[in-house]
């Protein structure tokens, strides 16, 4: 069993309060006990020789009665504590007087000289020391004297070189002047003290090992259900929701960790869930984007191609309309010399003849490709339509997309909380929860942002729209201009035909001829003023249109970097193994 484990701490605890109050109480005991049976000794050596005195006055009555000697007197005495001298001079040792094992009456004169003991009678012991330098013969003389009392000192056991601690009661007689004393060792009085240890020490060892058995059954099973939870909280940590709820048996608080646990989990489930299936949402979305995204882009690059051809054509009209224009200009010079030199009036007319038919065809060209943009502008203004219509789907698609980061910011918001509530089990969860809602963060800044470029793509193709009008206006009033320029021309044609038989109407054919090129002139620079302006919408157009190409690309980046999104938070999801459904909350 490790200390480290709560079932070891829990033991140990339970153990540690059984032993150290059972250890208070047994050393309690056993020094009350031990107080008690010294002070109990002390009493039977002071009792002993109050005895003692009080058979000295009972044999001095003796004496005074002259009854007895003073000697036979004290002989007898002897022998009643004692008993009679053998014949090395040893007196025996009565049991009856005795207190504990080795505790036995004496007495000494004023002179501290052995007058009752069994082995040293009349020896003197006032130079007797102890082990701990006690003068043990001055000490009797004194204490005695005083009145009585006890003297401790060390001293060695029968029979053996183990000291002990002795206590002696010293009492006077005041009849025959003897210092009475009993003494004993300390050991002997505590023996019994002794014996209550040992009886308490079995005890406290019996309970202590009843103690440990009774904690280690229920801290086995108050650990189980919290070694159960730990088990599958390792498994919610590495991903897998496989495993089965928690069994509650009951309604103390690791019942309710065990429901805590079964609500978390189920939660984890059902989130986990909703955030797969917004990430599958969040993917389809992307590709739906990226797909109208990528036909935008082609219809934009069309719709660019389209208006640099209509710029080259232009241009071209332009270059045309100002050959035409210079032309007309020398027909003018070549008319006003015929009115001056009506002499060179045929050779003229023939040059101004073949010159207009030129022109002519100058006009029916530029008739022709005046039809030509105003056909290709009508188409662009289409597709500039239909590019607008398709970025407001994308602008919905946008919406859909933001509203789907927004309940998965949502979601991830409710686990980080529901990580808070598991506490510390929770805290590897709340680092998934946290990259799913920074996730949905950034999915719904990058739709922000695209939702940004949608608009200004609109407003572009507005602009577009407007500026394109304006073109097809210009054209249509290019190609009315042509017509009537060709039908001037054919005039013109017609007239310098029939100049040669009509040399007497020279004159006024000439200067009717100057009014009319005047006017084609007029229409022929009104014509290139239009056509300039119809290059430089043109040219305006492809810019707007380079521009809406541009955006369209970052439109499609940032759908492909949405679907890179969608995808990592779907392998993230793919990581936590769940089995079925989530349990239902009213089944915990």
């Amino acid at each position: 069993m490790k200390l480290q484990t709560l079932k070891g701490k829990l033991v140990i605890l339970c153990l540690c309060i059984l032993i150290i109050p059972a250890m208070i109480v047994g050393l309690s005991s056993y020094n009350l006990s031990k107080n008690e049976l010294d002070q109990s000794g002390e009493a039977q050596l002071k009792s002993q020789v109050k005895m003692t005195i009080a058979m000295i006055n009972l044999l001095n009555e003796e004496v005074e009665a002259g009854n007895l000697t003073l000697e036979e007197a004290q002989e007898k005495l002897r022998q009643e504590i004692l008993g009679e001298k053998d014949a090395e001079n040893k007196r025996p040792v009565n049991t009856d007087y005795t207190v504990g094992e080795t505790g036995y009456v004496f007495a000494v004169n004023e002179d501290a000289v052995s007058v009752m003991n069994p082995a040293n009678e009349g020896n003197s012991i006032i130079d007797l020391k102890s082990e701990d330098g006690v003068m043990v013969g001055e000490s009797f003389l004194e204490i005695g004297a005083s009145g009585g009392g006890y003297v401790t000192y060390k001293y060695p056991l029968p029979n053996s070189d183990k000291v002990e601690t002795k206590v002696v009661y010293v009492e006077m007689d005041p009849h025959w002047g003897w210092i009475v004393g009993t003494g004993a060792y300390v050991t002997e009085f505590s023996e019994g003290a002794n014996n209550i240890l040992l009886f308490l020490s079995i005890i406290m060892v019996a309970a202590v090992l009843i103690g440990a058995f009774a904690v280690n059954y229920f801290s086995n099973r108050l650990i189980k259900p919290i070694i159960h939870i730990g088990k599958e909280l390792n498994k919610v940590a590495d991903g897998d929701f496989t495993g089965e709820k928690v069994a509650v048996h009951s309604k103390d608080e690791i019942g309710q960790l065990a429901l805590d646990f079964n609500h978390m989990t189920n939660n984890m489930k059902k989130l986990i869930q909703h955030v797969a299936i917004s990430a599958e949402q969040v993917a389809a979305s992307s590709e739906q984007l990226t797909a109208g995204a990528d036909q935008t882009t082609a219809a934009t690059e069309h719709v660019a191609s389209a208006i640099q051809e209509i710029a080259s054509t232009a241009e071209a009209s332009t270059d045309k309309l100002q050959r035409n224009s210079n032309s007309l200009d020398e027909v003018l010079t070549g008319v006003t010399r015929i009115a001056e030199r009506s002499t060179a009036v045929a050779e003229i007319a023939r040059e101004t003849a073949s010159e207009a038919e030129e022109g002519g065809h100058s006009v029916e060209n530029n008739l022709t490709q005046m039809r030509f943009i105003h056909e290709s502008v009508s188409a662009s203004n289409k597709v500039i339509e239909s590019l607008s219509e398709r970025s407001k789907e994308i602008g919905k698609i946008l919406d859909v997309i933001s509203g789907i980061a927004d309940q998965t910011n949502l979601l991830a918001l409710n686990a980080a909380i529901e990580a808070a509530r598991a506490g510390e089990q929770g805290k590897g969860f709340a680092v998934v929860a946290d990259e799913v809602r920074k996730l949905a963060e950034q999915s719904q800044s990058s739709t922000k942002l695209i939702a940004d470029l949608i608009n200004h793509i609109q407003k572009d193709m507005e602009n577009s729209v407007k500026i394109m009008g304006d073109v097809m206006q210009n054209a249509e009033q290019g190609v009315e201009v042509s017509i009537e320029t060709s039908t001037k021309f054919h005039q013109i044609i017609e007239r310098t035909r029939n100049i040669t038989p009509q040399i007497e109407e020279i004159t006024a054919t000439v200067q009717q001829i100057s009014t009319n090129v005047e006017e084609v002139s007029l229409s022929a620079n009104e014509i290139s003023n239009l056509a300039q302006e119809n290059a430089s919408s043109s040219e305006e157009v492809a810019a707007s249109t380079e521009e809406q190409l541009a955006s369209m690309e970052e439109i499609n980046t940032s759908a492909k970097a949405l679907a890179a999104m969608a995808e990592e938070l779907k392998e993230v999801t793919h990581k936590f193994k769940l089995t079925g459904s989530a349990i239902p909350d009213n089944e915990m």
